[in-house]
């Protein structure tokens, strides 16, 4: 953990920006993960390990009157959101005495969107799924 006098990163240490659209996200997480499993020979020990595939995805969530702008942005790029394809999100955050750190989610698509609104809501959010086709670099680390 980056911590500079007390301080630790926080929401307001975050911001992320979509190529040609401006949203403001309200929140969002991803994940990568490789497939690894010990490989046997003979006896009970492993002798090594194979790697599978690599996945990655993420979530993010809007205000509803920013998912209606992405819909709009779509209307206007002659695409449905489902077959939107945005070339890159970039995740910074810093402290003001630190180096921004950045991760760069390359490739995203949209799989899924929830939306919900319940009594006492004082704003409308819309959860949105996608996956990450070429990974996720973490200050300018490559994923595999």
């Amino acid at each position: 953990m980056a911590v500079i006098n007390g301080k630790s990163y926080d929401w307001a240490d975050i911001s992320v920006k979509l190529p040609g659209l401006d949203l403001e996200v309200q929140e969002i997480s991803y994940d990568d993960e490789l497939e690894k499993e010990a490989v046997y020979g003979k006896g009970n020990r492993p002798r090594g390990y194979g790697t599978g595939n690599y996945k990655s995805e993420g979530k993010m969530s809007l205000l509803k009157d920013d998912f209606d702008d992405l819909v709009a942005y779509c209307k206007r790029m002659g695409v449905s959101l489902y077959k939107l394809v945005i070339d890159k999100i970039v995740v910074s955050y810093a402290n003001e005495t630190q180096k921004t750190k950045t991760d760069e989610l390359n490739t995203i698509t949209f799989t899924k969107t929830s939306q919900k609104g319940a009594q006492g809501d004082k704003s409308l959010k819309v959860d949105m799924d996608f996956i990450i086709v070429n990974g996720i670099n973490r200050d300018g680390l490559k994923p595999i």
